[in-house]
């Protein structure tokens, strides 16, 4: 039984960084993708750094060397960004409330509130006693269809994705629950920053993980 609407108006949200220095706070705006509730682009833009590019963060953005010479400033993509959002639009994303730190956008101006689909879709682990997080690769290939994100990164495919989760769980608890539930049921392989024991080119890529950090930047809460 439904528990609750989807938002009237509201847009899904992907941004990728790249690192600019080896601590996991040094990072730059380097893609934005912002898709509709009918999974219409409405942006995609690439940003040009002002500082030197110390990692592309491969295999988390897709992009390498050069890809971002044709950038546009961030100014400008910011501006872009803005004239898309309303005071009435809700924000949809995975960890959106990052994204909204790195667009410089506030909550009452440029939108009403956010939907985090990390938090829609945590999972009470009750053989741990805590509760899971799963990236949106894992949702939705796991609750959509197989192969829907792929390896080879694309931030409009991504915030597509979040459009089709959002639909198809959001308003729905029990259709939630169950999702819940098979997220746990087909865990996911370890992460890349797992993998690479979080870090990557020189760069700690930590933030979530306080005792894996090198650098000594201040950590956040999944």
């Amino acid at each position: 039984m439904a528990t609750r609407s989807l938002p009237e108006k509201y847009v899904c949200i992907d941004v990728e960084c790249v690192a600019t220095g080896r601590r996991h706070d040094a990072r730059s705006v380097a893609l934005v993708a912002i898709v509709d509730q009918d999974e219409r682009v409405l942006l995609k833009k690439k940003v040009k750094p002002r500082e030197t590019v110390m990692s592309y963060l491969t295999p988390l953005t897709g992009l390498r060397e050069g890809d971002l010479d044709d950038g546009e400033p961030l100014e400008s993509v910011l501006a872009e960004v803005k004239r898309i959002l309303s005071p009435e639009i809700v924000l949809v994303g995975q960890l959106v409330k990052n994204d909204v730190q790195w667009l410089k956008l506030r909550e009452g101006e440029h939108f009403s509130c956010t939907v985090d689909l990390g938090e829609l879709f945590k999972a009470y682990n009750h053989r741990f006693s805590n509760y899971n997080y799963f990236p949106l690769s894992h949702e939705a290939n796991t609750l959509l269809y197989q192969g829907f994100i792929s390896d080879e990164r694309d931030q409009v495919t991504d915030a597509k994705a979040s459009v089709q989760l959002l639909k198809k769980f959001y308003a729905d608890s029990g259709r939630l629950e169950e999702a819940k539930k098979k997220l746990l049921r087909n865990r996911p392989p370890p992460s890349w920053v797992k993998q690479n024991n979080c870090r990557w080119e020189g760069v700690c890529l930590a933030a979530y993980f306080p005792e894996k950090c090198f650098c000594g930047a201040p950590t956040k809460k999944t």
